[in-house]
């Protein structure tokens, strides 16, 4: 158990909503302090020191890059759940998890070994692709920041530090150098290969108790970091080699934490073992991820993409609480976990109301999840079904069908596309799916609307696949962009798709094109001015022109007219609180522009002028604030709302309807199973809107919004 202060005059009594109880410790940034929530729940507060927080930048560096942490899947990893400031004293709030560091585990009871050493490898490796998942830079990765809880190991402190990097109130090089890569001392741009070379060192003082790189002064250490081989004498012989391969000067070629697993779990030698030693029975590593590595960041609208690198802290003790609902071991969700971050494919609803030709989209990552039962038969609803509930039983995807990675609706049609490319249609009064789509590349966006009169689907996918599809199936047309498809939509003469390739490790700016998804024309010139590449996307109308809404890393919005990517419009929605998603709607007739933020904020903006409307937050409305999985505006009796789907990473997700006047929730439902619910539309049945969610069970569900 780690140490625990008492309280001194000097310390605060309350951070925020969080009463304070002890001091877990202190270090270059800050103190972290262990806390009470009002409802019991136990975490820890770090406060940033005062003479850094009296630099504005700073502090709005230190609260952006840490609202950017809350994305991080919370398997293996320390969950970021408040951040704020009290007093002009930024502060950040995260899970609390009883146990010591590997650095004082180690050194009091001797280096790890067999099993041990190798579920810590993995479990580790596990967390670092869940950070880079992120857009997220560890940048401290040490055995000072692996927390060994009582669920296994925890990396803590990652994703607060960037802030701190470049002001003038601290000296010398922040991190810990015997751990450090040697990019980190030489000043160059600093990536998810360096925290595979803090992850090896790390390794090695597991295997061995001793650092990697010895010396007795620090340039003695960065000479030897920059200069020298890593002592690996001691280190088991099955990770001599894996680990030599990480310590590569050239960051270039180092293997990143997918490809580490994926040595490290197949073939023979492999070391991935289950509890108690027990040979490891489930996939591999190799088996799981099915594409491209998730350090690469892969960007897609309505999620927030890559960010710069962070540099975590001191290695201060850093714990925190589990999130509303059940808790489950993180070593009971770790394979599952896994495939998570390997199998990420972009997800859109969106829905095109009869005579209505602007559609309203929004976005949601999507996961693998195993195969569904049957489907059930789904009963016709009475007229006296409130909001919110079930309509009929549940309805499962064929067995030869893909995860469901993207929706839209057109009235009572339901288009879905699949992570293996394949696009199924349901009419909501019926309980049968049908395979429009021939599968290929996953399906990274999808529309479904009126061209030229007709009903069509238009997909798009991830190898820049754009396909137009009639409702009974029939391929229409199919066209190659030479980048990822992010977004696609449908309005009354054109089916226009956006692309983007982003690498934020080596392009601030990215790639973005308009394609006209007819003829597989770009439309208009290549757009490069999204700062950290596109955060949050949505499609509208202003002034009687359709638009593209699309915002950055800088948090700024512009509005762009759809056919030629010329901006109409470009305004900021505030220095703290990241984009998440964006959405169009309307409120008092206007167009306006929804947005979910990383501080776990809903606001409305004037879509013509960006001014802000309204503001809420999520915890002073709804029990739980740890991300959304997708926001779609819409009206239920009369009355503007959002509907979004909260905490997409745990299983206890839900559905809550915002109302857009008022910031009340005005329901509240579908509690997701096995995973939650992954993306959500709104549609019709019987001439009342309904919602339809999308489930990690590879289930598809229908939720009365009341009557019409």
């Amino acid at each position: 158990m780690p140490g625990i202060r008492p309280l001194r005059p000097s310390d605060p009594e309350r951070v925020g909503r969080w009463r304070l109880v002890g001091v877990l410790g202190s270090g270059g940034q800050g103190t972290v302090y262990k806390a009470v929530g009002d409802d019991g729940r136990e975490v820890a507060v770090k406060l940033l020191h005062s003479h850094l927080s009296g630099d504005g930048a700073i502090t709005r560096g230190f609260l952006r890059e840490a609202e950017a942490a809350r994305r991080v899947a919370a398997f293996c990893t320390a969950a970021v759940l408040d951040v704020g400031t009290a007093d002009e004293q930024p502060y950040l709030v995260s899970e609390y998890v009883a146990g010591e560091t590997l650095q004082q585990v180690v050194r009091s009871a001797g280096p790890r070994a067999g099993g041990a050493l190798d579920r810590l490898a993995i479990s580790t490796l596990t967390a670092l692709a869940a950070i880079h998942q992120a857009g997220i830079v560890h940048r401290d990765f040490k055995p000072g920041n692996v927390l060994m809880g009582p669920d296994g190991p925890i990396v803590i402190d990652f994703g607060i530090a960037k802030a701190l990097d470049a002001t003038t109130m601290t000296s010398g090089v922040v991190g810990t150098p015997t751990y450090m890569s040697p990019e980190q001392f030489g000043g160059a741009r600093v990536g998810p290969a360096s925290d595979v070379f803090s992850w090896a060192g790390t390794m090695v003082f597991a295997a061995t108790g001793r650092p990697p790189f010895a010396g007795d002064t620090v340039p003695a250490v960065l000479h030897a970091v920059l200069n020298g081989a890593p002592d690996l004498g001691g280190v088991p012989e099955r990770l001599v080699g894996v680990l030599r391969d990480c310590f590569a000067k050239d960051p270039a070629v180092r293997p990143l934490p997918l490809d580490v697993m994926r040595r490290l779990t197949s073939g023979p030698g492999a070391v991935m073992l289950g509890q108690g030693g027990v040979p490891w029975s489930g996939p591999t590593a190799g088996q799981l991820s099915g594409g491209a590595p998730a350090s690469q960041g892969r960007v897609h609208p309505g999620a927030a993409g890559p960010v710069p690198p962070h540099r975590a802290g001191h290695g201060e003790a850093e714990t925190s609480p589990g999130g509303r609902g059940r808790r489950v071991s993180r070593r009971a969700v770790f394979s599952a976990g896994a495939a998570a971050l390997t199998t990420a494919a972009v997800s859109a609803f969106v829905v095109l109301r009869p005579g209505d030709e602007t559609p309203r989209q929004n976005q949601d990552p999507v996961r693998n999840q195993p195969a569904s039962p049957s489907p059930s038969p789904t009963p016709t609803p009475t007229a006296a079904e409130p909001l919110g509930t079930p309509i009929g039983e549940p309805l499962a995807l064929p067995s030869s069908a893909g995860t469901p990675a993207e929706t839209a609706a057109n009235g009572p049609g339901v288009a879905c596309g699949t992570a293996n490319g394949s696009v199924l249609t349901w009419d909501v009064t019926t309980t049968t799916i049908d395979e429009a789509g021939d599968g290929g590349a996953a399906t990274a966006a999808i529309a479904y609307g009126k061209h030229d009169g007709k009903p069509v689907i238009a997909s798009g996918h991830s190898d820049g696949g754009m396909r137009l599809w009639s409702q009974s199936g029939e391929r229409l047309g199919s066209h190659k962009a030479g980048d990822p498809i992010v977004a696609v939509t449908i309005t009354g003469d054109r089916v226009v798709a956006v692309s983007q390739k982003y690498d934020g490790l080596r392009d601030l700016y990215g790639t973005v094109r308009l394609w006209d998804v007819t003829t597989g024309k770009q439309l208009g010139p290549t757009i490069k001015d999204h700062f950290q590449g596109i955060r949050g996307l949505a499609f509208g109308r202003l002034d009687g022109v359709d638009v593209l809404v699309t915002g950055d890393g800088s948090n700024r919005v512009r509005v762009r007219r759809l056919t030629t990517g010329a901006v109409l419009r470009t305004y900021k929605t505030e220095e703290v609180g990241g984009i998440e998603r964006l959405a169009c709607g309307e409120l008092g007739g206007a167009p306006v522009l929804v947005s979910t933020h990383l501080d776990a904020t809903l606001r409305v903006y004037d879509l013509a002028t960006g001014k802000r409307r309204k503001k809420w937050k999520f915890s002073d409305r709804s029990p739980d604030d740890r991300g959304t999985a997708a926001l779609v505006p819409g009206t239920v009796g009369g009355v503007p709302v959002a509907v979004v789907a909260h905490a997409p990473q745990g299983e206890d997700a839900f559905v809550a309807v915002w109302s857009l006047e008022d910031g009340e929730i005005v329901g509240e439902f579908g509690h997701g199973e096995d995973g939650g619910i992954r993306s959500l539309a709104l549609a019709e049945r019987a001439g009342r809107p309904v919602v339809v969610t999308a489930g990690g069970d590879r289930r598809l569900r229908l939720w009365s919004l009341g009557p019409s």
